[in-house]
């Protein structure tokens, strides 16, 4: 209860429904000391890895950062990285890439978290992916934002591995252009978005060029300049991720190009270290971090079996 809901919630729920009464002081010993365990359980889970390796699938690792209260520092980026198994799911067009059922869920599922700087972090990466078996970086398919510190680490960490910048966060920066030269909530700006987003799923990186050919083929010098600032911040986002445009060919195979499962996992993750009023000790956010994502993956009953 308490990887989803707050302590005070947690003794609530269990005088309801099992008529025990705990302490809030009681529940976070317990909850805490099993949140430690969990942290050293994580990257010595055999069993889970073995599990991990039979599962078919692309390996997919999905990155990103959350924000946690501390009482030391204030607000600190909770960095958050999904290893996965997904099969392929329906091979589909641009046209049906929003299609809910084109990808199956996916079969494995293992999650950490912790407070660290980023060069802290990525040194769990390989470990990890190699203690599920992965032998090879070209087997895996990194999928995230457009932060840098995440590619810079890809890169450092996974040389080689397969890179997709998530199709919905580059569909914001298209939304973003759009309404700058149209206006927030036109016809023009949606028209032109969507024009937009088209193109980058069918043509990547040579896409987005394209479209911005289109926004400045106006008439007026004063109007092409007033339109260039925007579209100079648009290309200068997309240049930095020429290589990871590749939507069309990922949609072809049925495979992801949305970093869906660490961005659930970050909201998983806001609701339970975010709630209101929530200030943490900073060596107590890794054991609960720890405890939410064993609570969300196949690591769950691999823990209790070992803790029983």
């Amino acid at each position: 209860m308490a990887a989803d809901v707050s302590f005070a919630k947690t003794r609530e729920h269990l005088r309801e429904l099992l008529g025990v009464k705990l302490a809030p002081e009681t529940a976070r010993q317990l909850v805490g000391t099993h949140g430690r365990a969990m942290t050293t359980f994580q990257p010595q889970d055999h069993a889970t890895a073995q599990t991990f390796r039979q599962t078919p699938g692309e390996i997919e690792l999905a990155i990103d950062a959350g924000k946690v209260n501390t009482r030391e520092e204030g607000w600190k980026d909770l960095k958050i990285a999904v290893i996965s198994k997904r099969e392929a799911g329906t091979a589909v067009s641009p046209e049906q890439w929003q299609d809910d059922e084109r990808l199956p869920p996916a079969g494995a599922v293992v999650s950490f978290a912790m407070i660290a700087k980023s060069k802290v972090f990525r040194r769990r990466w390989g470990p990890s992916l190699r203690q599920l078996g992965v032998a090879q970086w070209s087997s895996v398919h990194a999928l995230g934002d457009g932060a840098s510190w995440i590619w810079k680490s890809v890169n450092r960490v996974l040389p080689g591995c397969r890179e997709t910048l998530d199709i919905y966060h580059a569909s914001e920066r298209l939304s973003l252009c759009a309404q700058r030269i149209f206006g927030q909530g036109t016809d023009e700006a949606r028209a032109a978005f969507e024009r937009g987003r088209d193109v980058l799923l069918r043509e990547g990186w040579g896409g987005v060029c394209v479209w911005v050919s289109e926004l400045l083929s106006v008439e007026t010098l004063e109007e092409r300049t007033r339109r260039q600032k925007a579209t100079e911040k648009l290309l200068g986002y997309f240049a930095k991720h020429t290589n990871r445009l590749a939507y069309r060919d990922r949609l072809a195979r049925g495979q992801a190009i949305g970093s869906g499962a660490v961005e659930g996992q970050a909201k998983t993750l806001g609701l339970r270290l975010k709630a209101r009023g929530a200030r943490w000790l900073k060596k107590n956010v890794r054991p609960m971090a720890s405890l939410v994502c064993v609570r969300n993956s196949i690591q769950w009953q691999a823990y209790w079996s070992l803790a029983a």
